[in-house]
């Protein structure tokens, strides 16, 4: 968070307890949005401290930035380009300032769609109210491009590698101190994420009796984003034979540690509670220390989405006609979306280039 102090624009006088009232309901109304919308909880709440936060640091001594002194077609418009160019200036991650901006046009956009202020039994609004003239102050071109936390520093595992990693894990990760099970929970997490292409937070939310679906060859989550924020959405990925004998081990030998009778998560903490994202984010981080300490090579920016990115550029590659099943795999709408998740290594390339150049020799040398 960065805060850049803009001048105070002349707008119409209103008495300053009714200018804060009608300044939170502006809030509230978008986060009540977002609720309707299906979002998640953590992305709603993360949303609401970001804006909160940032009108309280651009406001004037004393108070908030008001939404309509930034919604103003010249004063607010000046003011996202100063806080744009210090995000810049600041050298942060792209996709951190992608982030930020993207948080408030999107709040700036509900705004100018629901303009209206209940302050009596009949609305008014806000541009009425306070002799406004509003605008959306953030343009797609203050918008960076697309780009993936961690790409400048490469891809952290080469997916033709997945299997020499959890090789690793089984040789290296075990022998470590520590309680078995939990090793083996976090073991089988790594295995299911990279042969299933499941989020972090759909691989957390399976049920053994209701999603694992041995006989058939699936796996389902009933957790998966929804479209146009309609709510999650059941959908079907593959259970490869890896994912299901390492979960069958797992089942039958480790996860009886835990007292589960009140739960049917797949994943489990200490306590025998569903696991928490940091738990899982600090399993992997300790995963990746131990093939590092044994020379193999991966990256510290090796997250838990990555393994979905890896799944689905092993997919093109041992499948490239099967676009649309790998669409369908992933949960994603549109193609566009895949393409951004396909990572190939740079050795995987080099072979392609080398069969191109390998058939290029074929062709005529005199153009015809």
């Amino acid at each position: 968070m960065f805060k850049v102090v803009a001048e105070k624009p002349r707008f119409k006088p209103i008495a300053i307890d009714e200018a804060l009232t009608d300044h939170h309901s502006l809030l509230d109304g978008y986060i009540k949005s977002q609720r309707a919308r299906g979002l998640a909880k953590s992305t709603i709440s993360k949303e609401e401290m970001f804006l909160k936060s940032w009108f309280e640091l651009h406001g004037p001594r004393g108070r908030p930035l008001f939404v309509w002194e930034a919604l103003d077609d010249i004063d607010g418009r000046r003011h996202i380009i100063e806080y744009r160019d210090v995000l810049v200036e600041s050298e942060i991650q792209t996709q951190t300032i992608r982030n930020y901006l993207g948080i408030l046009r999107r709040f700036f956009g509900y705004v100018l769609s629901h303009p209206l202020l209940y302050t009596s039994k009949k609305g008014v609004l806000v541009q009425d109210k306070y002799a406004a003239s509003l605008s959306q102050p953030v343009s797609e071109f203050d918008m960076p491009r697309y780009i993936w936390d961690g790409e400048r520093c490469g891809i952290p595992l080469d997916p033709e590698r997945l299997y020499e990693f959890y090789q690793i894990l089984k040789r290296e990760y075990f022998k470590e101190r520590g309680w078995a099970e939990i090793k083996e929970r976090n073991y089988a997490m790594a295995v299911l994420a990279g042969e299933s292409g499941l989020r972090v937070d759909e691989l957390l939310h399976l049920e053994v009796d209701k999603d694992l679906f041995f006989t058939s060859k699936k796996l389902q989550t009933r957790h998966a984003k929804g479209a146009h924020g309609s709510g999650k959405r059941c959908r079907i990925t593959l259970f490869t034979p890896l994912a299901r004998d390492t979960l069958k081990y797992f089942l039958k030998t480790r996860r009886r540690f835990w007292h589960v009778e009140d739960t049917g998560y797949l994943f489990l903490s200490k306590t025998g509670k569903r696991l928490t994202y940091n738990a899982a984010q600090q399993a992997l981080k300790k995963m990746v220390f131990t093939a590092k300490k044994s020379e193999f090579p991966v990256m510290d920016h090796l997250t838990w989405h990555w393994f979905r990115r890896i799944f689905a550029t092993r997919f093109v590659e041992r499948f490239p006609g099967q676009l649309s099943a790998l669409i369908s795999l992933l949960g994603h709408m549109s193609p566009n979306t895949v393409h951004r998740y396909i990572r190939h290594s740079e050795a995987w390339m080099d072979k392609q280039i080398q069969q191109a150049l390998k058939g290029a020799e074929k062709w005529p040398s005199n153009g015809t």
